[in-house]
């Protein structure tokens, strides 16, 4: 496939120009004005035009490679590169250089590109200050835009969550998800407080951890196909980690699951024996939250679909489906493990090559043998990603580093972890730093430079702002997100608590100029960064039925409550407070004075402009 380079008017510096006269021209030139003499034997133009074809193969060779620099070369102006280079480097075999990776998608007549994406899913149904409160968090830390879920859908269910859960299975056998494609969803009300970049790290990090970890629980199985053996389970999507089942506590889903890595006294002698839940271990699952690729995510979510709408249990709700999911996983682990155990005690031959460290006791339940309960999920007990804030308020506390502190040791086996300072996660001591999360080279920014982009110390490290921290986990966990489900009066007391509140305003109208939107989704599409979501678009969110909606049509009756400024509307603050002077042409139109967010065109509509064409 071929990528022809179109530089923007007047962008010509520091692209090299393309000689106008090509050797090949030349000599083709020369070899017409020979063929005219009568003179020249069969053979002698026979053998010229083999000439003439090898060079041309090798010159046009050589304008394709120098096609391919350029367009590198002008692509990296724009592209978001920290995230890119964070997924790249995780994944194995994905050749982040090669610019030809492109196949033709059977039946659907357009170019899909392999390399893959990253995607936000947000499942929600209209507008709220939370929801908006979310989308400014995800902007200012560089996620992608949001895809809202059933947005404009009516909600309200004899099947609690079915038709959102619908939704987003068919998102993820949709046009817009490719099997390598990395998801995460999260809930209107989960705020982000790291960068994507180091989210998306410590997922791959956290994936590998947790299969070293199987292994040793449950060993290793030959491979039926070679002589190597490979890992009986792999963990391969993140849930978020919840200090209560949803299903009956009596219930094998719930009595099976895991027990947390956690230590078994980290709250003392009240630990996991709380009757309301704050003293246990994170050890269940919440489902609201959820990491990983769509082709390992479609299993799961068409499992749950299933159960949602045609079984009896749909009407408790999507969280007891996950649950069951989830515990029956557990279960069936369990049973193999012992299983295992049983036959190497007795002399018969195992399928472990390795021995798994641990003998299971599995109580008297009995699985359907024609269904396959595996599905690779893991739970982040860390808090790492998600921090359940559901009876969790007390484990957290607003850290600045940049002073050490001890947290005294609620836990005797954890004494001597606890004894050490607290620090900063080593990812956020190589990250960027919390104020320059964005950059903006243009010489005319749009919105322009004013007042309201001042920011209070925006050379501060992550060693110098507040992190909401995890001080239960030995050695303590600055989490990537907060999700507030089931703790909403959370919400309101710790929002001017994030380390960007203060600045909010000023940091989303760098986000608006930075160039990682409608521009790189375009440039992205010839070759360039495909750990994005390529539709683009600047602050605002998609909806699951391909509509763009900017900031104001989602969130402009929210202002004050996201921004909490008392500046006024985003995009349209009065120079009062360092808003532009609204100019007016003739027709009453406004020209000048508030920010201008190039819309980004949906691809249906895309693909109507260019059949009128």
């Amino acid at each position: 496939m071929r990528y022809n380079h179109h530089p923007p008017p007047g962008a010509t510096a520091g692209i090299p120009k393309k000689p106008t006269n090509v050797p090949a021209k030349v000599v083709a030139g020369h070899l017409m004005s020979k063929i005219g003499r009568p003179s020249r034997s069969r053979r002698s133009l026979l053998l010229s035009l083999v000439l003439v074809l090898a060079i041309l193969c090798l010159v046009l060779g050589r304008r394709h490679a120098d096609d391919l620099h350029l367009a590198a070369a002008t692509l990296s102006r724009y592209v978001p590169e920290r995230v890119t280079n964070t997924l790249a480097h995780h994944i194995e075999g994905y050749e982040a250089t090669r610019w030809d990776d492109v196949v033709e998608s059977a039946g659907m007549g357009q170019d899909s590109a392999k390399k893959p994406k990253f995607h936000l899913l947000i499942p929600y149904n209209k507008p709220t200050a939370n929801l908006c409160k979310t989308m400014l968090s995800a902007a200012i830390l560089n996620y992608p835009p949001p895809t809202l879920i059933s947005y404009g859908s009516p909600g309200g269910s004899e099947r609690p969550g079915a038709g959102i859960l619908q939704n987003m299975f068919d998102f993820l056998l949709g046009r817009e998800a490719h099997d390598d494609d990395l998801i995460l969803v999260v809930e209107e009300d989960a705020w982000f407080q790291l960068p994507a970049e180091v989210t998306v790290s410590r997922f791959f990090h956290g994936m590998r951890d947790s299969s070293n970890k199987l292994v040793e629980k449950y060993g290793t199985v030959k491979d039926m196909n070679s002589t190597v053996s490979k890992p009986m389970y792999v963990q391969k999507v993140l849930f978020g980690a919840a200090k209560e089942c949803s299903n009956e506590p009596s219930e094998p889903v719930c009595a099976f699951v895991p027990e947390s890595p956690l230590p078994n006294d980290i709250y003392g002698d009240e630990t996991d024996k709380h009757v309301g839940g704050i003293y246990n271990r994170p050890s269940y699952m919440g489902s609201s939250m959820v990491m990983g690729h769509v082709s390992d995510l479609r299993p799961i979510y068409k499992q749950a679909t299933e159960l949602l709408q045609f079984n009896d249990i749909g009407t408790f709700g999507s969280q007891y489906v996950f649950s069951k999911i989830f515990g029956e996983q557990e279960i069936a682990r369990q049973i193999y493990a012992a299983s295992e155990s049983r036959k190497e005690s007795s002399g018969w031959p195992s399928s472990f090559p390795s021995k798994p460290s641990h003998t299971s006791i599995v109580p008297n339940i009995t699985l359907p043998e024609d269904k396959d309960y595996e599905f690779g999920i893991g739970l982040d007990y860390q808090s790492s990603i998600f921090q359940v804030m559901n009876n969790s308020a007390e484990d957290i506390r607003f850290i600045t580093f940049n002073t050490p502190s001890i947290i005294a040791s609620p836990s005797k086996l954890a004494a001597s972890i606890f004894a050490k300072p607290i620090s900063l996660p080593p990812d956020l001591i190589v990250s960027p730093p919390p104020y320059a999360q964005h950059t903006v080279s243009s010489p005319n920014p749009n919105p322009p430079i004013t007042a309201l982009d001042t920011i209070d110390s925006d050379e501060a490290t992550w060693n110098d702002v507040s992190l909401a921290t995890n001080v239960i986990v030995p050695g303590s966990s600055v989490p990537a997100s907060l999700t507030f489900h089931g703790s909403e009066s959370l919400l309101s007391q710790l929002w001017e608590s994030m380390w960007f509140h203060k600045n909010s305003r000023a940091l989303m109208r760098l986000y608006i100029r930075s160039p990682d939107g409608p521009i790189a989704a375009k440039a992205a599409a010839g070759g360039g960064d495909k750990w994005w979501d390529l539709r683009g678009g600047k602050g605002g969110v998609w909806t699951d039925k391909g509509q763009w909606l900017d900031w104001n049509e989602v969130c402009g009756a929210f202002d004050e409550e996201a921004f909490g400024d008392g500046k006024g509307e985003f995009g349209k603050e009065s120079e009062e407070v360092g808003g532009q002077k609204v100019v007016y042409s003739a027709f009453g139109q406004v020209v000048e004075g508030k920010v201008r967010v190039e819309k980004p065109v949906p691809e249906e509509e895309k693909k109507e402009d260019g059949k009128e064409d």
